[in-house]
């Protein structure tokens, strides 16, 4: 396994800037005189003077004042592709610009299926095909609205609405919009049915406003392939105007909430759980310190369990740092999971901990971008260890919302997982209803409660650069040892060793989309409905607020 430490160099010297891959961490006494981000992985870039014993190296035609900031774009077999535009983020709305992600924009990703979407209309995401072999049918689209004339004819005929998807888990109903005559037969077909050439009856597509339920008994949602509307045998005219499917709203599950301060709980206790029942919450996350391999302070603990427990509140403990990825850090990670059991074990019935959860953001390790894969499969094999050490205790892991398209993830969470919560921190209900329906989807498939949680707390500002090539710039692209790294400079020249891109726009991004920070009144609005909606899927394991004071 290979890995990437960012090593960000301003020194006063007159030297020329020598960048190198070298194998290792960072040295210590580096590390102590630079600003490092580490990754920890057992390589690392830099630069320097000059070129260190056992580093791949290349000397760059600038001062080493003039290096403001390293960024690894991945290991290459071949020489690297050098993007036409490139976007660079940063954290803090001032200062050094030290890169923290760089992406081409509108680079193609592979996206793994999708559910059907709920509450919008289908008719122009799924493809319609005639089908019939007596060729009695004609289909067409007439601005929103998709027209199926049928003749007369006893040999099955009609459409076929299909798309790349899969169908939803949540207990929903088909409602279509139509005007016309004669009654046109709507059914449904998996894998395995459409291989068959059959289909499960819906009912009867008529005009007027009308609903079917899914999923019906004996098809797989997640191999959905089709929709089918049969023609009558008399023949007759469908205007298929509109077709959603609406998710039935269920009624909720208690709301969850994070207390990442151990002394909120152990020293005021009454004013925690006081906020906890003010807003609805019936489980909360708390950081409960371990010394040693053991809990710290196990009678305050035990202690506030009981009260928290008197008032129908259960207590689960969160950990998390991306650190805990690296496997190093497995041994104390699954060490801290022994002493919460060993706590349980030694407690009263009514003093146990309810269950465990990790918040392990390993995408925020400096250099993930170009380890991905590796640190993904450190991750899993983490997931796996807490797990064997938590034994029958339930481990909740913490989430971002892009991970529906981490299959191998999610994949690794329905092996060891008992329950995910899912950093859905959007403030737009219909970002957040989009972001959470694969989870809840997920959740349904592999029998795993899902939390959808919504941030509350204030987020830093970042800033975001736009470079486009150029034949001077500040930002260079060169390759070393096999590495592809982005060089940010201090001021903008010419490239002699790759490409240069010039920064054409700064902007500041300031969170507004993401938290519900100064705007709690309309969070604690909007739930109700979103809790209502999100209770038709089965996994639905209630909404967790983050930061809401």
């Amino acid at each position: 396994m290979r890995s990437f430490i960012l090593s960000i160099l301003m020194v006063n010297a007159s030297h020329a800037a020598t960048l190198q891959v070298c194998p290792g961490d960072v040295p210590a006494a580096e590390a102590k005189a630079l600003p490092v981000q580490a990754a920890g992985l057992g390589r690392h870039i830099t630069v320097n003077a000059e070129l260190q014993a056992g580093c791949t190296g290349m000397a760059l035609p600038v001062r080493l004042p003039d290096v403001v900031a390293l960024y690894p774009l991945g290991v290459t077999g071949r020489q690297a592709i050098a993007p036409d535009t490139l976007l660079l983020q940063a954290p803090g709305a001032a200062g050094h610009f030290l890169i923290s992600s760089a992406e081409e924009p509108g680079a193609a990703k592979t996206r793994s299926l999708e559910p059907l979407p709920t509450s919008r209309d289908l008719l122009p995401l799924l493809a319609a095909r005639p089908f019939g072999v007596e060729e009695r049918v004609r289909l067409s689209r007439e601005r929103d609205a998709l027209v199926l004339r049928c003749e007369p004819g006893m040999r099955p005929a009609g459409a076929v609405l299909s798309g790349s998807w899969f169908l939803t888990h949540a207990r929903a109903g088909l409602q279509w919009s139509a005007t016309g005559d004669g009654g046109f037969a709507l059914a449904v077909a998996d894998a395995a049915l459409a291989a068959r050439e059959s289909s499960v009856p819906l009912g009867v597509l008529t005009a007027g406003n009308g609903q079917v339920e899914l999923p019906p008994k004996g098809i797989d949602p997640a191999a959905w392939r089709h929709f089918t509307v049969t023609c009558p045998a008399a023949g007759g005219l469908l205007r298929l105007e509109a077709l959603r499917l609406v998710a039935s709203p269920g009624v909720p599950p208690p709301r969850a909430a994070w207390v990442w301060s151990s002394s909120a709980w152990r020293d005021h206790p009454r004013q925690v759980l006081q906020h906890a029942r003010t807003h609805g919450v019936r489980t909360l996350f708390v950081s409960v310190p371990v010394r040693r391999g053991k809990i710290s302070a196990p009678q305050l603990l035990a202690s506030f369990i009981r009260r928290a427990g008197s008032a129908g509140i259960a207590v689960w403990t969160v950990d998390g740092d991306p650190g805990m990825v690296l496997p190093t850090e497995h041994a104390a990670a699954a060490a801290r999971v022994r002493a919460y059991v060993a706590y349980n074990r030694a407690a009263h019935a009514d003093a146990r901990l309810a269950g465990l959860q990790f918040d392990v953001e390993h995408y925020l390790l400096p250099g993930y971008g170009s380890a991905a894969a590796q640190l993904d499969g450190r991750y899993a094999a983490l997931a796996q260890a807490l797990r064997h050490a938590a034994g029958t205790l339930p481990l909740d892991f913490v989430v971002p919302f892009w991970w529906h398209d981490k299959a191998p993830l999610m994949e690794a969470l329905a092996d060891w997982a008992s329950s995910v919560t899912v950093m859905d921190y959007r403030t737009d209900p219909a970002q957040i209803a989009a972001f959470a329906q694969p989870f809840l989807d997920w959740g349904a498939r592999n029998g795993k409660p899902v939390r959808i949680a919504l941030e509350a707390g204030p987020v830093a500002v970042e800033r975001q650069r736009r470079y486009e090539r150029a034949a001077v710039g500040d930002l260079w692209q060169v390759e070393v040892g096999g590495q592809s790294v982005l060089v940010l400079l201090g001021k903008a020249q010419a490239n002699p060793a790759g490409q240069a891109y010039r920064m054409v726009y700064e902007r500041l991004i300031d969170g507004s989309a993401t938290t519900f920070h100064g705007k709690e009144p309309a969070l604690l609005a909007g739930l109700p409905g979103l809790e209502r909606d999100f209770a038709a899927w089965s996994s639905f394991a209630g909404i967790a607020l983050h930061e809401l004071r």
